[in-house]
């Protein structure tokens, strides 16, 4: 499936702001979720990057759309850690941050910050959620220093599903491997690209549980495409 920009209506966008808002005031009871150990999972997606733990240290990092518990809150050997989530007031339990930092409401599209003034741009699982993921891109590499790296990972799927997107309200955009990989490397130099199939962890023993089911047929489809990018120097 060829790249092709897709901008949501208004109207759209915040009908997936209420999904995600319902998402994380019940994120803990879902099946995947229960008892996940959240550091552990941050390291293990960091080396799908090709990436130690240790990329953070000394660097002014960026967290697009980190949610309530986003890499950033475990990045604690950043020198300074910036998050922007749009949704960021409204979450109703969300962890602190320590040290240098700073958080902004706003929307990914128009960022509050200095063109060249981040080290490191993380974005995870959230273009895909955005209004306008071109302009955010756009924004993220406007803000990276010459040199500086960006870790962006949506999840992708088969392009023969295309017919069934529409299924999915909280995703208003939908990528194969190619297409965001296409995407990213109009604005950024990709220099890792790897894609691995979702595994969701679901209790055992329960798979007849309706909250489970999605979770099943998503394990069956979906893949993760990680990409590590630079901004030419």
């Amino acid at each position: 499936m060829p790249y092709k920009r897709s901008r949501i209506t208004i109207d759209r966008w915040r009908s997936v702001q209420r999904l995600e808002l319902e998402f994380w005031s019940r994120w803990t009871t879902l099946p995947p979720f229960q008892n996940l150990d959240i550091p552990k999972y941050w390291r293990q997606e960091v080396a799908h990057f090709g990436e130690a733990w240790g990329c953070f240290r000394g660097l002014r990092v960026l967290d697009v759309g980190c949610g309530p518990v986003g890499l950033i809150h475990f990045a604690d050997h950043a020198a300074e850690r910036i998050r922007v989530d749009s949704l960021l007031p409204q979450y109703r339990e969300k962890l602190t941050l320590g040290g240098r930092q700073l958080s902004l409401s706003a929307m990914a599209e128009s960022l509050p910050l200095a063109a060249r003034s981040i080290d490191l741009v993380v974005c995870y699982n959230a273009l895909d959620h955005m209004w306008d993921p071109e302009a955010a891109l756009d924004e993220m590499a406007r803000v990276l220093r010459p040199g500086g790296a960006a870790l962006l990972m949506v999840h992708t799927f088969p392009a023969g599903l295309r017919p069934l997107f529409w299924i999915d309200r909280m995703h208003p955009h939908h990528y194969t491997a190619p297409s965001f990989s296409l995407m990213v490397r109009s604005r950024l130099q990709v220099e890792r690209c790897k894609t691995v199939k979702r595994h969701f962890e679901l209790p055992a023993g329960k798979w007849w549980i309706p909250s489970s089911w999605k979770y099943r047929v998503g394990g069956l489809v979906v893949s993760s495409t990680y990409l590590r990018a630079t901004k030419a120097a």
